[in-house]
């Protein structure tokens, strides 16, 4: 019974490839395995169809599957010279993680992953994965746990913790491709779980393995799929039915904030260096956005009339699954750089779980029966340089923190670099002088030169022309809004074109104690978040606000 159960399930899990959905792949074990070294001749075998743009296809997988049980090698993933993947070689495997040494040609199952929960993640020498281990009661816990590549070592991250799903962004299931609950990137490893009632996002050194992890994130709202690339992490945060914001999150400064507008049906959000990516579903089907850190600018990167789906990025190269030709699948990638498409596979079978890591392009296909996998390097990608903007910005005294719409750049004197011209904010903090605050009209490179002056009473240097943006949301939404005692609606609304100055703010609702507030602008757009107390609570709890800054 048990192997026709398995079997029933292969041919869902077949079916459900060629239909655009997420959920759950087959469960993928722990234990480390002697591995199982193949001949790279067979593993190099060139591929038999793409070269759509004149790229070589190289198939990296050559294993043997039939017909009534076909390998699937799922979610490759690449980082400098390695490739992961999972795969099942028969009907009676538990499943097995993959390792692939690019400048070798070897490979070698390193993991048995039958208690897999998640789906895997590679960034340098780490490869981390969330598994069910059983705690001494019996009781099934979820652990995250990490692979050192080099040393062929296995350690425990977390100690475990209740309910860590994957995000969910729509209503509908989708089948085909799971968001992972955490993200490495070089040594630092960020996660979701619902340690305290709801999801929150955790940060910790795999280096550091005495220190405690950090919590990101204390909000109500549920925080989830963090990706982290240097100090910057994003994640999505919730907004109940209405979908998903994203959230940008300096490690160094601990500044953080929203970089979408409104919730939307969001997901595979993803950041690398200065740019922020994920999937988005506008009028009838999904497209890609693209965030620059630096700029502020959002930009769609897709605009087809069928979904593209599963982005991924490295520096300017972003990747993806595109059904635009009606056939199943395609890879397609963009060179933010070049303003270019390229398509890499045209041909009838499906391609998807493509990603990317500098040139280098990984997916699975079908084309031999089997699910393998394949990589292609985008040999002309990015030769063509944007032009580049900068301004060597001072200050007076030198040593101030430098921030750029928000996100801290560095210290005074300071290079900053910019891909397009445009209206840029920028602060400078220094201890003991007066914030500076002003719009930058980027459209050349320049010198900036800010003489700071002693803290003394009043609002920051700098903020004499400005207007400001204020939006004021609660929990339960329906609350009157009070700003300097003008009435400004009910939450959420955002009163826009105010001149930069302190204002109280009133917000009240049948049922909840009043909750006053004053707030001091920390850029050009302000947003107040208010959880509303019911009148009947215990008068001794408080409210709980939360202000964050917003461009």
């Amino acid at each position: 019974m048990t192997r026709l159960c398995r079997i029933a399930g292969l041919f869902l899990l077949i079916t459900a490839i060629f239909v655009i959905a997420q959920g759950v792949q087959p469960d993928l074990t722990n234990n480390v395995s002697s591995g199982d070294d193949q001949d790279p001749a067979s593993s190099m075998a060139t591929g038999t169809g793409d070269t759509v743009s004149n790229l070589q296809v190289v198939q990296i997988t050559n294993h043997t599957g039939g017909k009534l049980f076909p390998l699937i090698c799922s979610h490759p993933r690449i980082s400098g010279n390695w490739i992961t993947w999972e795969a099942r070689e028969n009907e009676r495997d538990g499943g097995g993680l993959y390792l692939y040494d690019i400048a070798n040609g070897t490979e070698k199952r390193i993991l048995d992953c039958s208690r897999f929960v998640t789906k895997p993640v590679v960034s340098g020498n780490w490869i981390g994965w969330v598994e069910n281990q059983i705690d001494s009661s019996g009781d099934d816990y979820p652990y995250i746990c990490a692979y050192d590549i080099q040393n062929d070592t296995i350690i425990q991250v977390t100690t475990g913790y209740p309910a860590m799903p994957l995000q969910k962004s729509e209503s509908r299931a989708l089948v085909m491709h799971e968001m992972s609950t955490l993200d490495i990137s070089g040594d630092r490893i960020a996660w979701h779980d619902r340690r305290d009632g709801n999801m929150d996002i955790y940060y910790k050194d795999l280096l550091l393995s005495g220190e405690e992890e950090e919590q990101l994130t204390r909000t109500l709202a549920d925080e989830t799929c963090p990706s982290i690339s240097g100090d910057l992490v994003v994640w999505a945060e919730q907004y109940y039915m209405e979908g998903f914001n994203i959230i940008l999150h300096n490690l160094t400064s601990g500044d953080q904030k929203r970089i979408t507008d409104l919730p939307a049906m969001r997901r595979d959000q993803m950041i690398s260096g200065n740019h922020v990516i994920w999937s988005q579903f506008r009028d009838t089907d999904y497209d890609i956005c693209c965030y620059n850190v630096s700029s502020g600018n959002t930009t769609w990167i897709t605009d087809e009339p069928v979904n593209q789906l599963w982005p991924r990025i490295s520096g300017n190269i972003i990747v993806w699954s595109d059904d635009r030709g009606w056939r199943g699948h395609d890879i397609y990638a963009y060179d933010l750089s070049t303003q270019t498409e390229i398509q890499i596979t045209d041909d009838s079978v499906d391609h998807i779980w493509a990603d990317v890591d500098g040139n280098t392009v990984v997916w699975t296909d079908d084309r031999t029966g089997n699910y393998e996998v394949y990589m292609c390097m985008l040999e002309n990608a990015s030769e063509v340089e944007p032009q580049v903007y900068t301004v060597q910005l001072n200050s007076i005294p030198a040593g101030a923190d430098a921030y750029v719409n928000d996100v801290l750049w560095g210290r005074t004197p300071s290079t900053l670099s910019f891909d397009q011209i445009g209206m840029y904010h920028i602060k400078l903090l220094k201890k003991g002088f007066r914030p500076y605050i002003a719009a930058l009209d980027v459209s050349a490179s320049m010198t900036y030169v800010v003489n700071l002056e002693r803290e003394v009473s009043g609002k920051p240097a700098g903020l004499d022309d400005l207007r400001i943006s204020i939006t004021v949301d609660s929990v339960p939404r329906g609350a009157n809004v009070s700003i300097d005692g003008a009435d400004r609606g009910t939450t959420l609304t955002t009163v826009v074109n105010l001149p930069a100055s302190r204002y109280p703010i009133e917000i009240t609702l049948e049922g909840y104690r009043p909750n006053s507030t004053i707030i001091q602008p920390s850029g050009l757009d302000n947003v107040l978040n208010v959880t509303l107390i019911p009148e009947t609570n215990d008068t001794n709890l408080g409210g709980s606000l939360l202000l964050e800054k917003d461009n």
